[in-house]
């Protein structure tokens, strides 16, 4: 551990991760709808960015030059007038819709979470649908040119990756650097910087951590199995808040923090399968490293007491964050998500937010379920021994 500590590698990458960089201080690293804010800008030939439509046509040019298509090729692009195209942005939950005078390019962006529920098939028919006359173009935009999943979306869409977006700023840096705002230039040099070493893992400090880490295995590998796990160090922070409002804790573990109205906890019989305590029903917070999510759960168990309980909850379905439960052991009938970086936050930074957005969201669920299930009571109180 000596030797680790007194490596000059290690003040090296030190020096080096102190470096201010502009998209690191907002937290984007695998933000999707950042990097998608981001790039909108670039792509926007009206952005107050000086670059006019330089980064658009260099984006056109690429995609019609990868993949053919028989209204337009990668020559025809310098033709056209590009300073009137509009960007926006989650039109129809699209990430970045460019139109232009004649045809429209539908971008879907994936760092991290992979396509679902049909979303390729779902964006090109309305892109279809509320563009109809316009010679359309798709593009599944990931960190190295991943194929979509499905088979019928492969032909439609042009993969485009974020190796070709470093390309294009590396260019623009090298030629037009001296004719841009010198913040510009800034923001351009920390967004390659981010997406070298965040997505694309080819920055010098990715190589320099490699060499530390072969250098310093053991010492490494001992640190890793004994950091601080941030979802046991928060729980005391739900279980006080949760205290203060009055609310009572119930069977939790690490990543799951569980409570009960006091009124609640009398009444709801302890006739689950799966939970310490046994309880059939509680109010739930589910914890990961970038999200609380926030839910009401009928646990596995007696199905007539589970059966009872969905039947209230069923008439509550006018309210916020309802949803009709999907699976068949857990029963959700109210969700609600909240995005937070856990392992970038303070502790006083989460308590601050689950005052200001968390608990301002569900104390309105907490108690509508609350005043729907203490008017069945007489129906569980058979079932409360």
């Amino acid at each position: 551990m000596s030797a680790f500590l007194r490596d000059p590698i290690i003040e090296e990458l030190e020096l080096k991760l102190k470096a201010p960089n502009i998209f690191y201080i907002l937290k984007f690293e695998s933000a999707e709808i950042r990097h998608s804010n981001f790039l909108a800008w670039l792509l926007n030939p009206k952005g107050n960015h000086g670059l006019n439509d330089l980064f658009l046509k260099k984006f056109l040019k690429n995609i019609f030059s990868y993949q053919e298509y028989d209204w337009m090729d990668e020559f025809t692009i310098d033709t056209i007038e590009l300073r009137v195209t509009e960007v926006k942005r989650e039109w129809q939950h699209i990430d970045i819709l460019i139109i232009c005078t004649d045809f429209v390019v539908c971008i879907e962006n994936k760092i991290l979470s992979k396509e679902h529920s049909n979303q390729l098939t779902r964006y090109r028919k309305k892109v279809e649908k509320y563009y109809k006359g316009y010679n359309c173009a798709y593009v599944y935009l990931t960190p190295s040119g991943e194929l979509p999943e499905k088979k019928e979306d492969r032909e439609p869409y042009s993969v485009y990756s974020y190796y070709d977006i470093s390309h294009s700023i590396k260019t623009i840096l090298n030629i037009y650097s001296e004719m841009l705002n010198d913040k510009v230039v800034t923001y351009l040099e920390d967004y390659l910087t981010l997406i070298k070493r965040e997505i694309m893992k080819e920055d010098e400090l990715v190589d320099l951590v490699k060499k530390i880490y072969a250098t310093h295995k053991d010492a490494l590998d001992f640190i890793f199995e004994n950091k601080p796990d941030r979802l046991i160090e928060v729980f005391p922070i739900f279980e006080s808040k949760i205290g203060d409002s009055g609310w009572i804790m119930v069977s939790s573990s690490k990543g799951y923090i569980r409570f009960l109205t006091p009124q609640l906890n009398e009444i709801i019989p302890r006739k689950g399968e799966v939970l310490k305590n046994h309880e059939s029903f509680m109010f739930e917070f589910e914890i990961t490293p970038k999200r609380i999510t926030f839910k009401t759960v009928i646990a596995p168990g007696e199905q007539e007491v589970r059966k009872i309980l969905a039947e209230a909850l069923y008439s509550l379905d006018k309210l916020p964050y309802y949803r009709i439960p999907t699976g068949k052991k857990w029963l959700v009938h109210f969700i609600r998500g909240f995005t937070f970086d856990l392992e970038e936050s303070s502790d006083e930074e989460l308590e601050k937010y689950l005052q200001d957005e968390v608990w301002k969201d569900i104390n309105q669920i907490v108690q509508e379920v609350e005043i729907k299930i203490l008017s069945i009571s007489d129906d569980l109180k058979k079932y409360k021994k």
